[in-house]
């Protein structure tokens, strides 16, 4: 087996439903319900205390309730001194909300500070409303995966750097003798996450640039991840790629427990999840064995039963949101009874 590695999804807004609401304003944080730092930090050295190998970021700027939320890279810097041994990412970084010049320089600095601790997520961005309420062109899906290609392109150019400087004369990014130094400590560079379904183009770029893939919270059960890393796998062959660099990754709710009752409640809450139309790629989870297709939940038995099967399917990262949060029961059953029995 593959080594296997259990993650933390840091949860940066609250998702409980408004008084007198019953549908949440978020399901990752469904019992959540109010943003607070004290509970953020204590959810982050829970992870590290509890073993998780490493916790990760979204990077949103209005997604939870009261539209209240933190920035994804002034928590990773946080999360870095908190810390001593996790590792820490963003899942994902919107690419059009940074210059990704800047953004190589930032990870840059983030992976000396942290001793070698950081995992660069990186997505071509899709929460249309946080584009216009900031000020940012909203282009067309094939353009953002462009943007984004050429994205990753010159963040490696960068993390190159031997101290010459850099030019780039890309389509849509130039530089002019940029430096990045001092530069990453990871060797070659830290680890750049690409997450997106689309089979024809994101999955491409993933076979050509990225270390890790991962699926998002809906596409997760293990029929979809088959095919997608055949899908990614074939596109290695393409591009001239060994399939086996990449790593792949589960993004997904979890609820550990034995609770019966306590398990009911949580997906009262959280079911059903229907989408609109112009979410053709996102399934509708409206029944508790649909549920079971797509969560981590259940007894530690159960969990680790499906752990097992997407293992089968290639995984071997498992980024976690613990459905009851800001309880760390679950959390803490999960770390202490399911967690080892792949480690």
């Amino acid at each position: 087996m593959s080594e296997v590695s259990f993650e933390y999804n840091v949860p940066v807004f609250a998702g409980a439903p408004d008084e007198g609401a019953t549908e949440p304003v978020h399901r990752d944080t469904p019992m959540y319900e109010s943003l607070d730092w004290e509970t953020t930090e204590a959810g982050i050295l829970k992870a590290e205390e509890l073993g998780f190998d490493a916790v990760w970021a979204p990077d949103h700027l209005m997604l939870g309730r009261d539209h209240a939320e933190y920035e994804c890279w002034t928590l990773l810097s946080a999360i870095a001194g908190l810390t001593d041994d996790v590792r820490m990412g963003s899942l994902v970084l919107c690419n059009d909300y940074r210059n990704p010049a800047l953004v190589a320089k930032m990870a840059a600095t983030l992976d000396v500070v942290s001793e070698g601790r950081l995992e660069l997520g990186l997505g071509a961005g899709w929460h249309e409303p946080e584009y216009e309420a900031y000020g940012w062109e909203y282009r067309d899906g094939f353009e953002r995966l462009m943007r984004l290609d050429e994205s990753i392109r010159l963040v490696k150019r960068l993390w190159d750097d031997d101290g010459s400087g850099v030019s780039f004369d890309g389509e849509r990014y130039r530089l002019d003798d940029a430096y990045c130094t001092p530069g990453p400590v990871q060797d070659p560079h830290p680890p750049i996450l690409v997450g997106g379904q689309g089979e024809q183009v994101t999955l491409k770029l993933v076979a050509k640039h990225a270390d890790v893939w991962n699926t998002d919270v809906f596409n997760g059960d293990v029929e979809t991840l088959e095919h997608k890393i055949g899908v990614i796998e074939d596109h290695c062959d393409t591009v001239g790629r060994d399939p086996d660099e990449l790593t792949y990754s589960w993004d997904g709710h979890v609820i550990c427990t034995r609770d019966e009752e306590k398990l009911e409640r949580l997906l009262d809450v959280m079911l059903p999840i229907q989408f609109e139309e112009e979410y053709q790629d996102q399934p509708d989870i409206t029944t508790k064995a649909d549920a079971r297709d797509y969560f981590i939940m259940g007894t530690p038995e159960e969990c680790a039963d499906a752990i097992e099967a997407r293992i089968d399917a290639g995984v071997t990262k498992f980024q976690g949101w613990f459905v009851d949060y800001p309880d760390f029961e679950g959390m803490e059953l999960f770390a202490d009874e399911v967690m080892p029995q792949f480690q």
